[in-house]
């Protein structure tokens, strides 16, 4: 087990205090706490694209105007550049705030995003914006080994994120986490099945809610 941390997420893992005494709450950014295909399907349209969904991953969706698929150089580019710019406009799903609010009430509550680093700081401006303002670890790759370091620092935790895979990389390096899969965008939620590393499924903020709080108090 590989629970090598990238020096950059280590420095900020640093800069956090976990209680060992409460629980926590990990929560993913894009697609859980903010939308990202719609935006960035926005942004594809302004700048000569267009991006066409058939399964829940981003590479191979995006097309050029004249109907060719565009390169795996011009996606990175365009990703690159959303979030360059557009990282301080995503918008929050309905009911987010709300509900971090009231379980930060009871639970710490610590970002985890793959957010790349040059845009940490436009991300957590963002955030703090809508009323979403805790600490923020932007991490690169797999997610288990921050997980694991917080588990081995606080209370009883759980782990919120949309992605398949990195609830399979919480599942192998922090097993101890509970583990939620959420997205927040309705069209994208099709394309996913049962993610067989999810514990619980929710599918909106109240319902995720009300999962978090019944796994992080459970006698």
């Amino acid at each position: 087990m590989d629970l090598t941390l990238h020096a950059g997420v280590a420095e900020q893992l640093a800069a956090l205090d976990p209680d060992p005494a409460r629980p926590l709450l990990a929560v993913d950014t894009d697609e859980v706490i903010v939308g990202l295909a719609g935006h960035l399907g926005e942004y594809a349209a302004e700048n000569g694209f267009s991006l066409r969904l058939t399964a829940y991953k981003l590479n191979g969706a995006l097309w050029r105007a004249d109907g060719s698929a565009a390169s795996d150089e011009e996606f990175r580019a365009l990703l690159r550049g959303f979030f360059e710019t557009q990282t301080r406009h995503q918008r929050a799903y309905p009911g987010a705030a709300d509900a971090l609010r009231a379980l930060s009430a009871r639970a710490q509550i610590v970002i985890v995003t793959n957010v790349p680093f040059h845009a940490r700081e436009d991300r957590i401006a963002n955030l703090a914006g809508q009323g979403i303002d805790y600490p923020l670890i932007a991490n690169a790759g797999p997610k288990g080994p921050v997980l694991r370091w917080l588990d081995d620092r606080a209370g009883r935790m759980a782990f919120i994120d949309d992605s398949p895979s990195q609830l399979s990389s919480a599942a192998q390096d922090a097993p101890g986490v509970a583990r939620i899969h959420f997205v927040g965008d309705a069209t994208l939620r099709g394309y996913l099945a049962d993610v067989e590393a999810a514990q619980h499924c929710a599918r909106d903020w109240a319902d995720l809610r009300a999962i978090a709080e019944k796994v992080l108090h459970a006698e």
